[in-house]
């Protein structure tokens, strides 16, 4: 066999093993957030549902709020991390904090229309 063949054998395992052992991450950008849904993938072979609750419990935080589990999905995320929890960021029992600002950062249909 010739050498880069070889070469390429061995490195294939390696890039295979780097990707399947990708820590848990949030799928989801500010404006779900906003809304209160966060979605985080991870990989179950590798990570656990309270590694991706705590990821999440983050996010939910700064909102006032704490992670509520709502559905889990297996192979809806990347092939590396197939496993997707979604949550819902609610108040704590007992507490009434403020509403989530519809609108922390500018979206494309913020400013007005300009009439034709």
């Amino acid at each position: 066999m010739p050498l880069p063949v070889r070469l390429m054998l061995l490195l294939i395992p390696a890039f295979l093993s780097a990707c399947a052992a990708q820590k848990p991450y949030v799928y989801t950008d500010y404006r779900f957030h906003q809304r209160g849904t966060v979605i985080a993938c991870y990989n179950e072979d590798t990570a656990t549902l309270e590694q991706a609750t705590a990821l999440v419990e983050e996010i939910c935080q700064n909102y006032d709020r704490t992670a509520k589990l709502q559905l889990v999905q297996r192979y809806q995320c990347s092939w590396a991390a197939p496993t997707q929890a979604q949550y819902s960021c609610v108040p704590r029992p007992g507490e009434s904090p403020a509403p989530i600002i519809p609108h922390k950062a500018p979206m494309r249909h913020d400013p007005p229309l300009r009439p034709w």
